[in-house]
């Protein structure tokens, strides 16, 4: 699909390209000791960011969606660079498509911390469900986003810890955008996202999220700024099927279509849950990604106030967006033990992956699609939301429970 090269932003130096499974050319170029010239074009790395997954139980019966996606880096930075190998790359037989690596942003705006705390938590309901069940420590939720300030005193508690990295101490997740252990936050979006997400509950202090006990996983998609690049993102995402991790929360997006990070989305089996955007527009006209991928495990998530009318900078969409849940002035954690109040549907997206949570851990046995038809068909129906969120209406936690029995 071509998409408006000139407008839309990408990382100098880098093409993302996917190579039929059995390509011959790939697989030579991954065996060279040297990297070629392609055509002119001199090669300074090659990077799997995907290959294709068997299917579970044992079925290795292959679809026609199966191929792998490369990272190919150039050693010229210069942004004409991109285009000019990408126009070469696609004439080759064994290449399905080739794209730049496309850069997204955090979907967050300004804030304003003079309003009152948690009011999102009742608007959906989550103290009545907290009768019911408050989370289980059995399930991970993958934050991916700009990491995790995971030595914060409310959320260390509910960090998730792998010990199959090849690290003494374990690693609390992975930084895709540097490559390597360290999934430390420093820009406090995702450590904000992760305390609406699983703060701490009954611990006396701070704040609580939706889930109490659920273990979050790190996957950082950003340098120090918003910035967010495809590459970095199917990394994580890749990093979620490996490691079986049932859910994602994606509160970032932009404009550009990426064909590579769809397929990727489509080889994960978990819920996906993803926020709409800042834009104040109709995603049905013009769409935001990853929300308004055609994928049935993807939620997209549009924010709401105080009197459950979307907010004026809320995406929307009667076909494209899922349904909607509070997103301004949301008040959680943030770097460095602080606490304060952030907006945007990125602080929406995480109210649905925390009830997401709660409810694969009260029933285990739910499949992501399952869980999906729950949420949605739980919805509490608001007129102001009619045409404007597939549901019509705001995530209600404690009305879940209620459906699921």
């Amino acid at each position: 699909m071509n998409k408006n090269y000139i407008e839309n932003e990408y990382v100098s130096g880098k093409v993302i390209v996917a190579f039929n499974e059995d390509s011959a050319y790939l697989n030579n170029l991954l065996h060279l000791d040297n990297y070629p010239i392609i055509n002119g074009f001199e090669i300074s790395g090659i990077e799997i960011l995907h290959h294709p997954h068997s299917p579970k139980g044992g079925n290795s019966t292959k679809t026609a969606k199966d191929h792998n996606i490369v990272l190919i880096k150039l050693k010229s930075k210069k942004k004409e660079t991109v285009m000019e190998a990408i126009n070469i790359l696609r004439q080759n037989p064994d290449v399905l498509y080739a794209e730049p690596d496309w850069l997204m942003h955090l979907d967050i705006i300004p804030n304003d911390p003079q309003l009152s705390t948690l009011w999102g938590m009742g608007k959906i309901m989550v103290p009545s469900a907290w009768n019911k069940f408050i989370g289980s420590s059995d399930i991970v939720v993958g934050v991916v986003d700009s990491g995790i300030d995971y030595r914060h005193k409310d959320l260390i508690n509910n960090i998730w810890s792998s010990q199959n990295e090849d690290l003494s101490e374990g690693s609390y997740g992975w930084d895709f955008f540097y490559d390597d252990y360290d999934s430390m936050d420093k820009n406090g979006h995702g450590t904000h996202v992760a305390g609406t997400i699983g703060a701490v509950g009954n611990n006396g202090i701070g704040v609580v999220g939706v889930n109490w006990n659920a273990k979050m996983a790190a996957l950082k998609i950003t340098g120090d700024s918003s910035a967010v690049c495809a590459s970095a993102a199917i990394k994580a995402i890749e990093y979620a099927i490996e490691k079986e991790i049932p859910i994602l929360n994606n509160s970032w997006g932009g404009r550009t279509y990426s064909e590579s990070l769809k397929a990727t989305i489509e080889q994960y089996h978990g819920l996906f849950i993803a926020a709409a955007g800042n834009n104040g527009v109709d995603n049905d006209i013009d769409p935001h990604y990853p929300a308004s991928y055609e994928c049935d495990t993807i939620i997209s998530v549009a924010a709401t106030g105080y009197n459950d009318h979307l907010t004026s900078f809320s995406n929307y969409g009667a076909l494209s967006v899922d349904i909607a849940a509070p997103g301004a002035e949301i008040y959680s954690s943030l770097l460095n033990d602080g606490y304060g109040f952030r907006s945007g549907t990125s602080m929406a997206a995480p109210h649905v992956a925390g009830a997401a949570a709660l409810l694969k851990g009260y029933r285990p046995d739910l499949t992501a699609l399952e869980i999906k038809d729950i949420i949605l068909s739980s919805a509490v129906n608001v007129p102001a939301l009619y045409g404007k969120v597939l549901t019509g209406g705001i995530l209600n936690v404690n009305a879940m429970f209620d459906l699921v029995g």
